[in-house]
């Protein structure tokens, strides 16, 4: 996987903590976490430590959204590891992250069609983007598009707080 698919944007003085990463064997993981890549707390599916999310998450009393890696993980095949995470604000940090369907969002009206929607994900071609094709879903997706850039298909979005240490549904 491609390292920064997730951009910060602001604020630039986010807190960070380290995670707790299983070894690959235990937790079926098949390549360490990249810089840039969002992580769930495993521990909603009945571990302690983080992964990286999939497509469709977060999800609001599914995930709990633990941040965005901060530089590759450590974990190895067989010995458990760890890894430094952006810890974002809901409300406050403004991310940054590819459009899945960059034509989908190349026009003002295209723009104005998903503004404030609640999205998730996409991790189907390897490379984390903001699904801005699944449609709004407040009761379930994690994700608020705060804007497009119509030049070159970049998402800025946040975190929802249900999704989040700070107000989560899980």
């Amino acid at each position: 996987m491609a390292k920064y698919d997730v951009k910060l944007l602001e604020p630039k003085n986010v807190s960070t903590r380290e995670f707790y990463v299983e070894d690959r064997t235990t937790s079926s993981a098949s390549a360490t976490i990249k810089a840039g890549e969002p992580c769930k707390i495993r521990g909603a599916e009945g571990g302690n430590d983080v992964i990286i999310l999939a497509t469709g998450d977060p999800e609001i009393g599914t995930d709990l959204f633990a941040g965005i890696a901060q530089a590759e993980s450590t974990e190895t095949s067989t010995a458990d590891g760890a890894v430094n995470l952006f810890i974002p604000v809901p409300g406050i940090t403004v991310m940054r992250c590819a459009a899945t369907t960059p034509a989908n969002v190349d026009t003002a009206a295209e723009r104005l069609g998903v503004l404030y929607d609640s999205v998730c994900f996409d991790l189907t071609t390897g490379t984390f983007t903001v699904d801005e094709n699944e449609g709004a879903d407040d009761n379930v997706h994690g994700l608020s598009i705060l804007d497009v850039n119509i030049d070159n298909g970049d998402i800025d979005f946040a975190v929802r707080s249900q999704v989040c240490f700070w107000g989560s549904a899980v």
